[in-house]
């Protein structure tokens, strides 16, 4: 299921690839998280390619880590747009699979949505994953506090199967290292966590290739 996925995948962005506007858009992050009590940690390295074309866009992102039970692939696609009075929306839906821990996961539909508010720009993002009735709705602002410096923070609510609702939040900074580097410092914190935790990560995100 995961190879048809894939290929599925590869052969929507080559399809894309000759419309006009096409973009290729390609990632990578480094992070290390570490935990208040205890003293344990996890690093994770990640990254993603993406196609995109007059707003549907078609990717993939994987994730290997410390923790090999961490380790995670996802297969996406959707389309984002923005409104004449500055609302972008964004509808997808992804696949998750945990190679090292059951294989093919669940899906979920998406919705994102943002809007500057003067100085700030808040977020609101939805999921539903119809398997197993599962929802999730997270509220979040990010501030420019120069043109390199940005700080932000959401907090969220999501359902945990067969054990009601739990909440998270975060609340970091990111500084721009140039046009396509970025090291965020981030807090995070939630009603299902064991401990409250830091995490430290250096991003990179680049167009391969527009035409």
């Amino acid at each position: 299921m995961r190879m048809i996925a894939g290929v599925a995948v590869l052969a929507f962005s080559a399809g894309m690839a000759g419309a006009q506007g096409f973009e290729l858009l390609g990632g990578a992050k480094l992070e290390y998280k570490h935990k208040e009590e205890g003293g344990s940690s996890n690093a994770y390295l990640s990254g993603y390619i993406e196609g995109e074309a007059v707003g549907f866009y078609v990717g993939i992102w994987g994730q290997v880590a410390s923790d090999d039970l961490l380790d995670e692939v996802d297969l996406y696609l959707g389309y984002r747009n923005e409104t004449a009075g500055g609302l972008t929306y964004d509808v997808g839906y992804t696949r998750y699979y945990y190679p090292n821990d059951g294989g093919e996961c669940c899906g979920e539909y998406t919705l994102a949505l943002g809007m500057p508010l003067g100085p700030v720009t808040g977020k609101l993002d939805l999921a539903h994953d119809p398997q197993s009735d599962l929802n999730s709705a997270y509220l979040g602002a990010a501030w420019s506090a120069t043109d390199a410096l940005e700080v932000s923070g959401q907090f969220g609510i999501f359902q945990v199967e067969d054990a009601g609702s739990e909440r998270e939040w975060d609340l970091g900074m990111t500084y721009s290292l140039g046009r396509t580097t970025a090291v965020d410092f981030r807090y995070y914190d939630g009603s299902d966590y064991a401990d409250s935790h830091f995490g430290l990560a250096l991003t990179w995100d680049s167009t391969l290739l527009s035409r």
